[in-house]
């Protein structure tokens, strides 16, 4: 009689522990691990129980919930399961303080094989297969460039059925693990302080790229996704970027004495252009060359020069023609027709010897001191604390007299993207990570709306409503700084944003013409470069024109043909193909990409339905 009514139970205590739909079924086993069904790849992806300090949390207990949730609590924490078609949400609701939890823990394991991968967002985005003879493990903060993601999303591919982690919070790491006999590679997902969730979506059939389609709609749904058509449409000068080459002359610059960048005991003036001569170079990119779409961006143009005496930027640089000179180059580069005038500036960094110096606008470390920068060309830089960014940038002296006096098109703000999230310390201005990208935010709102266009470097997936441009994202593409890398590069940020914002490479990351790889890359990626050039009037001084390394012949195909000095030609030729393309490209998404051959040396784009675009880096 007994067995009888175990028998007739067991069924009605394991749905007891299961969510089901007509897409998943989730079923929590009864050491607090999941086993997620896909009924329409009949994959199974299997989740470990949670983790505190590498221990596993155990004994569970069932709590009442709501129709179509799933609560449990162990050792201290509650767990909720929500289901709404494809997509499983899988929440902390409580947990001891200062604890971090790996709530996806060692799991979403694929083995070796070329459709079982994981697809991560780090940079534009790289493909990491169970391969190789050393075991390692890995780990991606938020919105970090050397080891970070650019988007809160994490794909795994398991034979060749699709699986998307998303979140919101940026106290969650990424955390992968490899180990080489048997091949194997297993992902866990760490949550400290407000991390709270991860929302698990079962994509199907597919790879990065239909995990990056799907992932597109969940950055509408977080704001992060505004298309370049949307942007158009509030300011239709965002136009003038489709099939803009980027120039980025140096102007000025003092090296401070005794850095990595002046080794000798005196500062050191580099004096690269004259204002005069910046607006000489524009003129002749358009009126000898050709190029009727620019971007020129002065850098060093501040009082000081360029990463000096930060916050204060004015007057602009008398070493190179000071207000006068500067108002005339604006007005010449914008009389060109087609050209946007920029200005570079930075509202990270403070210096010492700013004549506006102010320690209690720095953030500040747990013990309360104040965080260094980097070693930059105006010495040791102090982080300003995001709160107060945007006051110094409000002031007269700052973004407001700077557009009534030189009226720019275009302001670049460095390292807004390119820095990770900041903790601050300072009990007047505290941050947290997520108060971190809020200010920075705000900070890049309004100098946009001052000024119309805005840019930084890098590139991160919150930059994309508030910017106009990312410089330095291209750069993962190029190998810049970095030759020897062994990233198996994707485009998983551009399969969710190519029709929502242009990338540029780094701006010391400039082709010289024995580089043709760089110039396919952007092909491959419809984007524009970056463009390398001598100083001063370099095209009128033999002397100063551009001498290729004496192997470089095989190299100098893009520089072929015309009658125009090596770098000359080579930005005329390149840019004549990859302008016109990048003005059809600019408003379509990018739709497909794929290696077409096993050593991946050929590859493939599409944007919209009918752009298509194929590149061979090996032999013909």
């Amino acid at each position: 009689m007994l067995a009888k009514i175990l028998v007739t139970l067991i069924p009605a205590l394991l749905a007891a522990q299961a969510l089901e739909n007509s897409a998943v079924r989730v079923a929590l086993t009864s050491d607090g691990g999941l086993t997620l069904t896909d009924k329409a790849t009949g994959a199974v992806w299997s989740l470990k129980p949670p983790a505190v300090g590498g221990q596993a949390v155990g004994g569970i207990e069932r709590l009442p919930g709501e129709p179509g949730t799933l609560r449990y609590r162990a050792a201290g924490f509650a767990f909720t399961l929500r289901l709404a078609g494809a997509t499983l949400e899988y929440a902390l609701d409580r947990a001891p303080e200062g604890s971090e939890i790996w709530l996806v823990n060692r799991s979403l394991e694929i083995g070796a094989g070329e459709h079982s991968y994981y697809a991560v967002p780090r940079r534009l985005g790289m493909l990491v297969f169970a391969e190789g003879e050393k075991p390692f493990t890995r780990r991606l903060r938020a919105y970090e460039t050397g080891s970070g993601y650019s988007m809160a999303m994490l794909g795994v591919v398991k034979e060749g059925a699709a699986l998307m982690a998303t979140w919101e919070d940026p106290y969650v790491e990424m955390v992968l693990d490899y180990t080489p006999r048997p091949p194997r590679l297993q992902a866990s997902l760490a949550l400290r302080r407000s991390a709270r969730a991860v929302k698990l979506h079962l994509v199907g059939r597919g790879g990065y790229v239909e995990i990056a389609k799907a992932y597109r709609e969940v950055a509408r749904q977080r704001g992060f996704l505004k298309t370049l058509a949307e942007k158009m449409r509030e300011n239709p000068k965002v136009a003038g970027f489709f099939g803009a080459a980027d120039f980025k002359p140096f102007a000025y610059m003092r090296r401070v004495a005794n850095t990595r960048w002046n080794k000798t005991d005196r500062d050191v003036y580099d004096l690269n252009f004259t204002f005069d001569e910046c607006a000489a170079l524009a003129e002749h990119f358009r009126n000898d060359l050709g190029i009727d779409r620019g971007l020129l961006v002065l850098n060093g143009w501040i009082n000081g020069g360029y990463d000096n005496f930060h916050p204060d930027i004015l007057p602009a640089a008398a070493p190179i023609g000071g207000d006068a000179g500067l108002r005339d180059c604006a007005r010449r580069v914008k009389a060109l027709g087609g050209w946007l005038f920029g200005l570079h500036d930075n509202y990270q960094d403070m210096y010492e010897d700013a004549p506006s110096w102010n320690p209690a606008l720095l953030m500040k470390n747990p013990d309360g001191t104040p965080r260094r920068g980097g070693v930059w060309a105006g010495g040791q830089a102090w982080l300003i604390c995001s709160r107060k960014s945007l006051e110094l940038a409000a002031r007269e002296q700052n973004v407001p007299g700077v557009v009534k006096q030189f009226g720019p098109d275009v302001y670049f703000s460095d390292t807004v993207f390119a820095a990770p999230l900041y903790e601050c310390h300072d009990p007047s201005h505290p941050l947290t990570k997520a108060d971190d990208l809020h200010y920075k935010q705000e900070l890049c709102r309004y100098i946009r709306g001052l000024v119309g266009l805005f840019g930084s470097e890098e590139g991160r997936e919150w930059g994309v409503p508030v910017a106009d441009y990312f410089e330095g994202l291209m750069s993962h593409r190029t190998r810049f700084q970095n030759p020897e890398q062994t990233d198996i590069v994707v485009p998983l940020f551009h399969l969710v944003f190519a029709d929502c914002i242009p990338i540029y490479a780094h701006q010391s990351d400039r082709p010289r013409p024995d580089n043709p790889s760089y110039i396919l890359d952007h092909i491959l990626y419809a984007e524009m470069p970056v463009y390398f050039f001598g100083r001063h009037r370099y095209w009128l001084d033999p002397e100063r024109h551009y001498q290729p390394p004496a192997d470089a012949e095989a190299r100098l195909v893009f520089a072929r043909g015309g009658r125009f000095n090596l770098i000359d030609q080579f930005i005329k030729n390149t840019y004549e193909v990859l302008s016109p393309l990048h003005r059809i490209t600019a408003l379509l998404p990018m739709t497909n990409h794929r290696f077409l051959t096993p050593d991946r040396r050929v590859e493939t784009t599409r944007f919209g339905q009918d752009v298509n675009i194929l590149v061979n880096y090996g032999p013909a």
